[in-house]
């Protein structure tokens, strides 16, 4: 179990830091389009300059690649229905990203703003839960017919 914790935490770190590089420029082509801003105004706030603002934006996208590679674990829980799978999935990555996209200055605690941001991971979430559990029902529905076939 530790060597699948330690994969998934080396993939969380790769894949979050090129995901986050990578909106990282897009934000910046469609807000700044003529400086690259790593991060939010409100971020590099807590910075005296642009290369500890870099340093922590890797920091803060190592963490939630982490926090999403890790929280992926959860599905290999074979007893567990896929309800219960994917509410405990839900509650740990929503509580752990949403410090860390206020931190990040994506989203604030205000009421209305913290509403929007709940609604749009909400959003985000079923959309791919829906993706992965048409995916799972082909797996299956080959995996039936091939016993099927065979017997």
């Amino acid at each position: 179990m530790m060597k699948k914790i330690a994969a998934c935490l080396g993939i969380g770190i790769v894949f979050g830091t090129f995901i986050g590089l990578i909106l990282s420029v897009f934000a910046s082509l469609a807000y700044s389009q003529s400086e690259y801003m790593p991060v939010s105004p409100a971020f590099m706030s807590y910075f005296s300059n642009e290369i500890q603002a870099m340093l922590g934006a890797i920091a803060l996208w190592s963490a939630i690649g982490s926090i999403f590679s890790l929280a992926s674990l959860f599905y290999s829980q074979t007893d567990w229905s896929v309800t219960k799978m994917t509410l405990v999935h839900f509650s740990v990555t929503y509580l752990t990203f949403l410090p860390l996209a206020t931190i990040a200055g994506w989203t604030s605690l205000k009421l209305g703003t913290l509403l929007g941001f709940t609604l749009t991971f909400l959003f985000i979430y079923v959309i791919i839960w829906f993706v992965a559990m048409l995916r799972v029902k082909k797996e299956i529905d080959a995996l039936n017919q091939h016993l099927q076939d065979n017997s």
